[in-house]
């Protein structure tokens, strides 16, 4: 039996994924977004920032990194509160935390009461002056300076250092009991006194006296009844020195009230509770209240992916006031949209969907979804909740999620949007969008013209987002870094990407849909774009290039003329110029290629720029990283390894040559036939498996040799159908047996061709089962080949035959003694 690489048209391994019909190379494209792995509408800080870090996402262990407040800022605004109003916030955070090792000298000095001159920066710095002012605070921070190299340690969990050498260990133990020594004599200062404590609990922490730290939480820092936020930080310390003294159930207890007590403490101590892995119910044991219960409860049902009712039930009925509760009720809303709203673009109709996309999983999800619609309802008519109309908007949500869009409409016509916070009320206009375009249709204009101000409404939140963002980050960093928040900009995508696009395609008005694609993308994305390219993101540009055939492009250049006389017209106005792009005439001019009209796409490729050129393709395994040049008019009898050309060929080359051939059949019918092998040849060498895709599509990946194609184009790029016409017209004009072969042989090939899977899984299936316990199902194929079969009636005598054979090893295979 031949191996499955000795073919003519021989498959390589590969990874693809497909977004609708969109087929990309995941080796190549960008990571998927952790924000947007599934389509959502229902935004994750609806009941606020507090929790956020605990968003639902099955990608990480967190939605985010990040606490949800900054500790830097909260302890400068504790110490410009102490210092007096003359004292500024970010003047102590700029000293605090701001200062290089440098500056931090000159300050230490200066403080110090050495007459040094401070930088410009910092000359008027209103914090340096409340400290020369208030000796207990300037002693205090003097200190506490002095401990800064033992308090930054590497660790392993956040309470728990890396061991440190016995000298270290036993100076920062005799630096701890200088802190309580301290401490003692600032009874009278509660502020100074609480930080001195902790400073010294966190020596004894870090130098691994874990007793002597619980001891002075317990003694200096518990009984005291100021709410700063050092209190919390200290908790902290006695959470992680508890756990080194073997009481694991007790340090996640410890951890769970940091958790709710200490927002920019959240994240580290959920990841220590979890750290610690102790049996949830020999912590719940040890909690003091209702509210501690439901923290614990909130703790473990943050790390839980799947649909929960337990957890938001238990917290609901232990503390129906806490934020908790629709922090909880947002993440189980989230879950459902991962299941119940379309797959995103990154993951949609991929061989993994197969195993995630069953019926039985989407039956799970729609009873979830109405117990939670019932879990809603009760949360708006008990009023128990801090906001009862998260209950209403929740389940107007989740029964358009059901495709209960009238019901989801009435739900939303009982509350009165005005008095909803302003979160909340963003929300309920999303939800309000949802529901009018699900009764959107293309024959009534006049909804169009109804949905205009709320789409111009999401496009203001998006833009404003993102100016915020801009100001934040500056214009270069700010999206990666502030991903997470870009939540308007995502619902704006997902809405006009995966509703209202889909829905035109539906309507066959596929102009509009590419324009709503368009609108999809991000207005950073688009703000500084000079081409119909610039700065998309990929689902946008390969729906353009894949999917818009001539007649479609021709209506987008008309409205790029004369405007769009269509009420979503405002919503356009600042993209049409691109319409006029040489990425315009390009795409027009190779969607003409596709259709094998040559004098058009030479029409098209007219308007472009002298100086336009497209990317070549080079061989990125080469130590060279050779370009890639088509050679269209070669006929190989093997596919692979691809024979390339050596000099460049442009579109308007290959179009002004086809055109040409096509000619010449009608000026020189007598050589017709070889015109004709010419053609089918053009048209080979640019499908998946030729050497020239290039030519008609703008990426290849090698999941395109194995998969049914899903373009308009697909019929010769994946499956050579007008190749096979051309090839089967040049061997009826000849009577030359020997050419007669060739196009046969070519015949065959084409056919080939049209094994296919239609997924990747079916492809790993197949391949998998072959070589388990049946024949390569490629090679039973092939013995099928009808084109093979005349070859071998026919033509056997030939040269060509011998020829064919020797490169070939399937026809060699047909055509042995002992074959089918």
């Amino acid at each position: 039996m031949n191996n499955f690489k000795r073919s003519c048209i021989v498959f390589s391994a590969f990874v693809a994924a497909y977004f609708g019909e969109i087929a990309i190379n995941i080796a190549c494209g960008p990571a998927p977004d952790p924000y947007d792995y599934y389509v959502s509408y229902f935004h994750n800080n609806v009941a606020g920032d507090g929790y956020v870090p605990f968003s639902f996402t099955n990608m990480s262990f967190l939605y985010e990194e990040s606490e949800p407040e900054s500790e830097p800022l909260i302890n400068s605004r504790e110490w410009a509160e102490y210092l007096g109003k003359r004292v500024g916030v970010y003047d102590v955070e700029r000293v605090m935390y701001g200062a290089d090792s440098a500056t931090d000298s000159v300050i230490l000095r200066y403080l110090a009461g050495e007459k040094v001159p401070l930088p410009d920066s910092l000359a008027e710095n209103t914090y340096l002056k409340g400290l020369m002012k208030d000796e207990p605070a300037r002693n205090y921070f003097l200190f506490a300076k002095e401990l800064e190299p033992y308090a930054a340690v590497t660790y392993q969990y956040s309470w728990d250092p890396e061991p440190r050498d016995t000298m270290a260990r036993e100076w920062m133990s005799q630096l701890a009991d200088k802190a309580l020594q301290k401490a003692d004599e600032s009874a009278r200062n509660e502020f100074i006194y609480l930080r001195y404590a902790y400073q010294a609990a966190r020596m004894y922490h870090y130098s691994g006296s874990y007793e002597r730290c619980v001891e002075t939480y317990n003694d200096y820092i518990a009984p005291l009844k100021d709410n700063s936020a050092v209190n919390g930080w200290a908790l902290a310390l006695k959470a992680g020195a508890t756990r080194r003294l073997g009481e694991p159930a007790e340090a996640a207890y410890l951890f769970s009230r940091v958790f709710i007590a200490s927002p920019e403490r959240r994240v580290q101590a959920y990841k220590n509770f979890h750290y610690i892995d102790v049996p949830f119910d020999e912590v719940l044991s040890l909690a003091q209240s209702d509210e501690e219960r439901a923290a614990i409860w909130t703790i473990r049902g943050f790390n839980n992916a799947d649909f929960d009712r337990e957890t938001i039930a238990s917290v609901y009925d232990l503390a129906p006031k806490s934020l908790l509760v629709g922090t909880l009720l947002t993440r189980e809303i989230n879950k459902l949209e991962s299941q119940l709203t379309e797959a995103s673009h990154y993951y949609n109709g991929g061989w993994w969907t197969d195993y995630y996309r069953l019926d039985s999983a989407k039956a799970k999800a729609r009873d979830h979804a109405a117990w939670i619609a019932a879990f809603s309802r009760k949360l708006a008519s008990e009023g128990r909740y801090v906001e009862p109309e998260l209950g209403v908007v929740g389940e107007a949500y989740v029964q358009w999620l059901l495709g209960e869009a009238t019901e989801a409409g009435a739900l939303l016509a009982s509350v009165k949007v005005g008095r909803l916070s302003d979160r909340l009320a963003d929300q309920y206009r999303i939800v309000e969008l949802l529901v009018n375009v699900h009764q959107l249709t293309v024959a009534d204009v006049g909804n169009e013209e109804a949905m205009l101000p709320a789409l111009q409404w999401l496009d203001q939140k998006r833009k404003a987002e993102t100016e915020l963002l801009l100001q934040r980050y500056g214009r270069e960093e700010y999206y990666w870094k502030a991903a997470s928040d870009l939540r308007f900009n995502r619902t704006a995508t997902n809405l006009y990407q995966s509703v209202l696009a889909p829905h035109y395609m539906r309507q066959k008005d596929t102009a509009m849909a590419a324009l709503l694609m368009w609108k999809g993308e991000s207005p950073r994305e688009i703000e500084y774009a000079e081409g119909l390219y610039s700065r998309l993101g990929w689902p946008t540009q390969a729906f353009w290039q894949e999917q818009l055939q001539p007649a479609t492009l021709e209506q987008l250049a008309t409205w790029g003329r004369e405007g769009l006389d269509r009420p979503w017209a405002p919503l356009f106005a600042a993209r049409l110029g691109a319409l006029e792009s040489d990425e315009f005439w390009d795409l027009l001019g190779t969607a003409y290629l596709r259709m094998h009209d040559y004098p058009a796409a030479s029409k098209a490729f007219a308007h472009l720029s002298p100086e336009f050129a497209l990317p070549t393709p080079v061989n990125w395994y080469s130590a060279d990283e050779d370009t890639l040049w088509p050679d269209p008019f070669v006929a190989t009898l093997r596919d692979y390894p691809k024979r390339f050309g050596g000099e460049a060929l442009s579109k308007a080359e290959f179009a002004e040559a086809m055109a040409g051939l096509q000619r010449k059949i009608t000026e020189d019918p007598q050589h017709a036939a070889e015109y004709y092998f010419q053609l089918a040849n053009g048209v080979y060498q640019t499908g998946a498996f030729g050497n020239s895709w290039q030519l008609i599509s703008y990426s290849w990946t090698s999941a395109d040799n194995y998969l049914t194609g899903a373009y308009y184009y697909s019929g010769d790029f994946h499956e050579a159908r007008q190749a096979a016409k051309w090839y089967q017209q040049a061997r009826e004009l000849s009577k030359d047996r020997e050419f007669r072969a060739k196009c046969t042989f070519m015949l065959a090939k084409c056919e080939q061709k049209s094994y296919l899977f239609d997924s990747i899984s079916d492809y790993y299936q197949a391949t998998y089962t072959s070589q388990r316990d049946r024949p390569d199902p490629f090679w039973v194929f092939s013995q099928q080949n009808r084109y093979f079969k005349e070859l071998r009636e026919e033509y056997l005598d030939t040269d060509f035959m011998t020829t064919a054979a020797a490169a070939c090893t399937y026809l060699a295979d047909f055509i042995a003694p002992d074959s089918p």
